[in-house]
């Protein structure tokens, strides 16, 4: 009877490769990196007056301008950490937006 379920075999190859690849530093910058960033950002989205009544908007903005200054960086590490920072930005401001703040509210009544 041949064995139908075998043990998998795991390289330390697959997994430093996959640490080391630009959807990873993305998504890590966004998790690490953008709580230092927004203390910059909400800085300086309160020196400007439009955008310091809407929080949300200014965020959204903010993130769009860094997105177009991670294009600039061509493709490597310090773009997919520039994209994820503008990732983080991003959720920030659409977070604190009411229209999400009330389906949030509406999820949670779902899950009481």
């Amino acid at each position: 009877m041949t064995q139908i379920l075998s043990k998998p075999s795991l390289k330390l190859g697959g997994y430093t490769s996959f640490i080391k690849s630009n959807e990873f530093v993305a998504v890590a910058s966004a998790v690490l990196i953008t709580p230092v960033v927004l203390g910059m950002v909400t800085s300086l989205i309160g020196r400007l007056p439009f955008l310091r009544n809407n929080f949300a908007v200014g965020m959204i903005v903010a993130s769009i301008i860094i997105f177009i200054i991670a294009g600039m960086f061509g493709s490597g590490m310090l773009r997919a950490v520039v994209l994820g920072i503008s990732a983080g930005v991003l959720l920030v401001g659409l977070q604190s937006t009411s229209f999400v703040q009330s389906a949030l509210n509406r999820l949670g009544g779902i899950t009481q």
